[in-house]
């Protein structure tokens, strides 16, 4: 007991109390410090306490993050490429009725052609009989005034002797209208050339 109350004694256990709080301070000093230089180096450390859901971890976050950025990127493509195919759509729609109407109007203009084909076979086989009819010097006189092509046309439809007494009138007028003459007469030997044979 004397021990216990004596100096020796007491500075003793002051100097390990002493001793025990500076280990202690020192130990969580050096901790700490190494906590935070981890954490300078390495991100915040991962709280992994208490349930899994509620972990802090960094990492996972930026995953998510970008995870969310490229859900949104690809979420806006999709948008544009619908709105890309609708138009697409609308556009072909468009051409297809341009297309259809195209057809309409070609079909209306080649029914117009033959028509007007078929009047103009009438007009010259009608005009083929009247000159065939009339003196050769006066059809001559007429048929100079009239295009070549159309001459030839009508002098195709009607028969040999008249169309060579309308050319014989033709070749009486004058030096320039027998060089005529002969043109049309070589253009109607081609026509004929070329016409198939009747059966």
């Amino acid at each position: 007991m004397q021990f216990l109350q004596s100096t020796f004694f007491a500075s003793l256990l002051g100097s390990l109390i002493f001793l025990g709080t500076s280990a202690l301070l020192t130990i969580k000093g050096v901790a700490s410090i190494t906590v935070h230089a981890n954490e300078e180096i390495h991100g915040p450390v991962r709280d992994t306490k208490g349930p899994s859901w509620s972990f802090f971890n960094p990492e996972m976050d930026q995953i998510i993050a970008d995870l969310r950025i490229e859900k949104e990127a690809i979420a806006a493509k999709e948008k544009q490429l619908t709105e890309m195919a609708n138009r697409v759509k609308a556009e072909k729609a468009e051409l297809d009725e341009a297309v259809r109407g195209i057809k309409r109007v070609q079909e209306m203009v080649d029914r117009s052609i033959i028509q007007i084909k078929e009047d103009e076979a009438a007009n010259l086989k009608r005009l083929a009989k009247m000159y065939a009819t009339m003196e050769p010097p006066g059809a001559a006189r007429i048929l100079r005034e009239i295009d070549d092509a159309v001459i030839v046309k009508i002098l195709t439809l009607m028969k040999e002797p008249e169309t060579a007494a309308i050319l014989e009138a033709f070749a009486r007028t004058g030096d320039p209208e027998t060089k005529r003459a002969a043109a049309i007469a070589e253009t109607l030997r081609i026509v004929a050339s070329n016409k198939p044979a009747k059966p």
